[in-house]
């Protein structure tokens, strides 16, 4: 039987009434400061998951570095990595999503089958993912190397990926249950949670590395058992009977509805992410093809620029609650406030972050390597593209603006846009038209970065100005 927005009192209508100091700030209050605050604990969560990646980098480039074959071998199952890492972001987003604008509704029958749909889905992703890595993983790594990376190199990865796949199984569960307390405004706990992960990295990782002699594979085994415990954390949370939207880990409980809800917002996420990666994987074909100390240093540069765009994951993770309620309860002005202000607040952050990230790009590089050539060529990388790189920060939290009023299909138009320019120098290659250095590259992507941008902030003013329909009640 299908259930309407309007139903029976139950005892999650006092739970939603005590918490809501948790939308204080969200459905009224100075917008800036409330973004601030709610972004706080997940840019610091996030400066650690950026860690995250930085300390296998550091550690396992400890190893040997005077080689270039562990980075470049292990940086091979980066793309795939983020693959699954978008993946689960999607499920982040419609969780996200759905569960702020079901609050702000006040839909409580859908509230209470929203943690059992998401435990269903992650599952059934999360074998399917585990089955494909384990049957295609070490053809991937293959395919990705180019002809220019040795033998040594692609062992290194392959060894890497097998022992980080568990972790890339867990990252889904991972972002659904994150996305749920995100969605109901908890920014505390979700970020206590990704603090937990990247701490725990830290100390195991030279553990496994160094002291059980384990190498790369070390590294990957550390990131798997350090990406388990915040997921622990997430379902005690949603286990405590007081908790706003509770999970019972009954498979019966689950909607279709609700999960078709999530897939509707999270799938063109996804598939915008993954066309992306998928422009990637060429790219890291084409620059593998053009020698093994390009790739390296493109390898080093893909870690490193992902720094100043963490102010805009934290905004835009932000965005999705404060506007997602606001648009749930019919409160469209504000909606459309909050998206010029928290657009305004990433760009200005974002910029002068990239600044910051010029100037000691030299600094930061000889951190990683002793490499003169793979430094030179890294830092050229950083100052041709990382004001550029703004348009994409802006990018992810106008989606977020989009995503939070369940409208996906800009974010997917975007990245299609992207892809098709960030692909170019492959149609080069196509064309047997032989590439010697990273010239058409950082062309290719200076444009896909800026000129999505501008597209999407066209369409974001065009539909928050005319943001008129009420959001439609999830039926179960």
């Amino acid at each position: 039987m299908e259930n309407n927005i309007q139903v029976t009192p139950s005892e999650h209508e006092t739970v939603l009434e005590k918490n809501e100091a948790d939308t204080e700030g969200v459905l009224s209050g100075p917008i800036t400061r409330t973004t601030i605050k709610m972004s706080i604990p997940i840019f610091i969560a996030q400066i650690l998951i950026f860690a995250y990646v930085m300390i296998d980098t550091l550690f396992i480039s400890m190893i040997d570095k005077n080689s270039s074959a562990l980075l470049a071998g292990t940086g091979l199952v980066y793309p795939i990595y983020m693959v699954v890492f978008n993946i689960s972001t999607s499920l982040f987003v419609g969780l996200s999503s759905v569960a702020a604008r079901v609050i702000g509704q006040k839909n409580n029958v859908v509230i209470k089958k929203i943690a059992d749909s998401a435990f269903v889905l992650s599952l059934i992703i999360g074998v399917i993912t585990l089955v494909a890595g384990i049957l295609f993983g070490k053809q991937a790594l293959q395919f990705l190397a180019g002809s220019q990376i040795t033998p040594e190199a692609l062992q290194y990865g392959v060894d890497f990926f097998y022992y980080m796949l568990p972790c890339m199984v867990l990252l889904l569960f991972f972002n659904a249950f994150g996305g749920i307390l995100q969605g109901e405004g908890k920014a505390n706990q979700v970020g206590l949670a990704m603090i937990s992960s990247p701490v725990l990295n830290a100390i195991l990782n030279p553990i496994f590395i160094f002291g059980l002699d384990m190498g790369v594979k070390g590294s990957g085994l550390a990131s798997s058992i350090a990406t388990a415990v915040p997921i622990i954390y997430f379902v005690f949370v949603l286990l405590n009977k007081k908790a706003q939207i509770p999970l019972t880990l009954n498979l019966a409980n689950s909607s279709r509805n609700i999960i078709t809800e999530i897939l509707r917002i999270g799938v063109p996420a996804s598939i915008g992410l993954f066309l992306i990666n998928v422009s990637t994987m060429i790219l890291n074909n084409v620059v593998g093809s053009i020698s093994e100390t390009a790739m390296n240093a493109w390898i080093l540069v893909s870690r490193t620029d992902q720094l100043f765009l963490i102010p805009a994951t934290a905004i835009a993770m932000a965005t999705i609650p404060m506007i997602g309620q606001n648009f749930g309860s019919g409160n469209h002005q504000r909606a459309r406030n909050i998206f010029n202000a928290n657009l305004r607040l990433c760009l200005g952050v974002c910029i002068v972050l990239a600044v910051v990230y010029i100037i000691f790009a030299p600094q930061v590089m000889g951190w990683f390597t002793n490499i003169p050539e793979v430094i030179d060529n890294s830092v050229r990388q950083v100052r041709l593209l990382a004001i550029t790189s703004a348009g994409v920060a802006g990018i992810t939290v106008i989606g977020s603006a989009f995503q939070a009023t369940g409208r996906p299909a800009p974010n997917l138009i975007n990245d299609v846009i992207r892809m098709v320019i960030i692909s170019t120098p492959l149609l080069m290659v196509f064309f047997q038209i032989t590439l010697t250095n990273m010239t058409p590259v950082y062309i290719s992507l200076a444009v896909g970065n800026l000129l999505p941008f501008v597209i999407a902030y066209a369409w974001g003013r065009y539909h928050f100005k005319h943001l008129q329909s009420k959001a439609k009640s999830i039926q179960v």
